[in-house]
């Protein structure tokens, strides 16, 4: 495939707590034993992680004239970045800065943010952004630009965030048009109202081309035509936190999708990607190499 990989998010600063065995009660200090400052996650790790492998792409984001902002510039640049665009002209804070508690496993977050997305670009503006991508992030409410999209030949992939209110009718729209959907198990029951994986997969593969679910630690399910495939997750990783696995899968799944590879490869690229990004805290501070992701992948050629 030939062609820039392209995503409009917003950036995340995180700073990340962990290391400590109770948060502090009012008027106290707590001491933790480890501290990192990272860019969060979201669909910018799609660009930020296909670049470290070597893809072209590029992000569309949101940057301000504030100290946050520069930070998140800076931080962009560090994980390998430097093909993006700031589609802000505000005068807000753009960039959301997050205190992350992590308990090694599970964690909590306190954030703030001036709550500026690509909702605010004209469709015009987002459309002219991801025109001409190979592969682009499907914007969320933009259903006339994913259909000009789709009419261009570019490959969509699409992904949503929980609300308890959620329907697949609520997004049919947009999914007509796209060509790989990752919801997770608790959205994918929930927007289907079915109780099995399966049958859930199967209803969503009545709205959009290649319905794929995320498992978490059980790996991934997907709709391949009329076939299930299943694709268990790697095993020999040792999870630290799951900060951004499931947006470092999406990546992983996209880089066998430019490389042409056939869609259980690419699944089991996206349980690389999302498993080994778990080995450390925070969404990219795991540093997965392409020669690693290579040598992961081997695993499931073993079997």
């Amino acid at each position: 495939m030939r062609g820039e990989v392209r995503a409009i998010a917003p950036l995340y600063t995180d700073l990340i707590y962990s290391g400590f065995d109770a948060l502090p009660e009012l008027g106290e200090e707590v001491y933790t034993r480890a501290f990192d400052l990272q860019l969060g996650g979201g669909a910018a790790a799609i660009p930020i992680m296909l670049s470290r492998m070597g893809l072209p792409a590029r992000l569309g984001t949101f940057l301000g004239s504030d100290a946050i902002s520069r930070l998140a510039a800076s931080l962009l640049e560090e994980n390998g970045l430097k093909q993006y665009e700031n589609l802000y002209r505000g005068e807000g804070r753009p960039v959301v800065v997050s205190t992350v508690f992590s308990y090694g496993g599970d964690r909590s977050f306190l954030s703030f943010g001036d709550e500026i997305t690509q909702a605010d670009l004209a469709d015009e503006s987002c459309y002219a952004f991801l025109k001409g991508a190979a592969i682009a992030f499907a914007p969320q409410g933009r259903p006339e630009v994913v259909k000009k999209l789709h009419a261009d030949g570019t490959v969509l992939l699409y992904d949503i965030g929980w609300t308890p209110e959620m329907k697949l009718a609520d997004y049919k729209d947009i999914l007509q048009y796209v060509d790989f959907f990752t919801p997770n198990e608790k959205e994918a029951r929930q927007l289907t109202g079915e109780e099995t994986l399966e049958d859930a997969l199967r209803k969503l593969g009545e709205a959009v081309k290649t319905p794929i679910i995320k498992c978490g630690a059980a790996g991934c399910i997907a709709l391949d035509g009329e076939k299930v495939l299943r694709v268990p997750a790697v095993d020999r990783f040792i999870p630290v936190d799951f900060t951004g696995a499931g947006d470092n899968f999406m990546a992983g799944v996209l880089y066998g999708v430019y490389q042409g590879w056939p869609l259980a490869r690419c699944l089991q690229m996206g349980n690389v990607f999302g498993g080994y990004s778990t080995t450390q805290p925070g969404c990219y501070k795991a540093g997965l190499t392409l020669l690693q992701a290579m040598d992961c992948l081997q695993y499931y050629d073993a079997d």
